[in-house]
């Protein structure tokens, strides 16, 4: 009896060897989602659900920009532009806006930094002596250049969350504008700027965040509906105590010819502007240097944590 027992057992062995290996190999595929998922070359995001991307554009969903960068790759004397659609791009070595990144314009720690030099010999836009690394607000159907009409009923939105890294030699750049690009009057209708203390300044350097632009410095001698200059300017500074390094949360709308600015509080506006009655516009956002010359220095850098803005167009 002993010995017919006996040979049973490797039958009895074999079998729960069996279940032991099936169950090993339906355990793999759930293992895999709770450490991420698939990890295919396609997989930009980590297992919370963040982006693990270094493209500016996946980062912060920057579908309706392009951006103008501090350099000129095909030689035509002005600052190169990468678009959406990179038929349209200035130098075509680039590639699309979608995957693009240098050192102007990079992600870093799931965050976005504009940096832009301050030297008198780097190139600019046609129309400006002062060099930019910047988004320009384009329609999300890469078609080309829009404006959308202050005067009328929609929203326009762009909020966003950002840091003064460093300030260059001239102390001052603007990291977000209103542009009207077919008026003769209406210019730039708003820039949101940084003025720091001193030149060169770092994280935990003092500065003060202020508005210019057609809405603060515009006079009714030169064809805008009112005075804004005499209505405006003393108070153009929304922010006095201002720390390099500490994030900054704006929100500006327009609508029905009224614009607004939101610092921290979403809901009161710190500032508000009537007669806005500019009809091509678009935002803008990045590192906009101010007052460039000859003996200027160092680089102006921003980093944001979010930029989004409404559908204008």
């Amino acid at each position: 009896m002993k010995i017919s027992k006996l040979r049973y057992i490797p039958v009895v062995v074999l079998f729960i060897f069996s279940l032991t290996n099936c169950s090993s190999d339906n355990d793999e595929p759930e293992n895999q989602e709770q450490d991420g998922g698939d990890t295919t070359d396609g997989d930009v995001t980590d297992g919370d659900g963040e982006t693990t991307s270094d493209i500016p554009y996946e980062v912060l969903e920057l579908k309706n920009w392009k951006i103008t960068l501090p350099r000129d790759f095909n030689n035509d004397g002005i600052a190169d532009e990468v678009y959406l659609d990179k038929s349209r791009n200035d130098f075509e070595g680039d590639p699309s806006f979608k995957t693009y990144k240098d050192e102007f314009f990079f992600a870093k720690n799931k965050n976005v930094l504009f940096s832009c030099p301050s030297l008198k010999d780097i190139p600019t836009t046609g129309n400006s002596s002062n060099t930019r690394s910047e988004l320009r607000e384009m329609p999300s159907d890469e078609s080309g250049e829009k404006g959308w009409d202050a005067n009328d009923n929609s929203i326009k939105t762009l909020d966003f969350k950002v840091k003064i890294v460093q300030t260059s030699s001239t102390k001052k750049f603007a990291f977000a504008q209103i542009h009207d690009f077919k008026q003769d009057v209406w210019d730039d209708i708003l820039r949101v700027q940084i003025q720091s203390d001193k030149p060169n300044a770092v994280e935990g350097d003092t500065g003060r965040i202020y508005l210019l632009g057609d809405v603060i410095e515009g006079r009714a001698t030169d064809g805008f509906p009112i005075d804004f200059r005499n209505s405006n300017y003393a108070d153009r500074y929304i922010k006095d105590d201002y720390v390099l390094g500490e994030w900054l949360t704006i929100k500006i709308t327009i609508q029905n010819s009224i614009l607004k600015i939101y610092l921290e509080d979403m809901n009161m506006p710190i500032r508000t502007y009537t007669n806005i009655t500019c009809k091509s516009n678009y935002y803008k956002a990045g590192v906009y240097n101010q007052s460039v010359n000859l003996d200027s220095n160092g680089n102006g850098i921003a980093e944001f944590s979010e930029i989004n803005i409404s559908e204008n167009f």
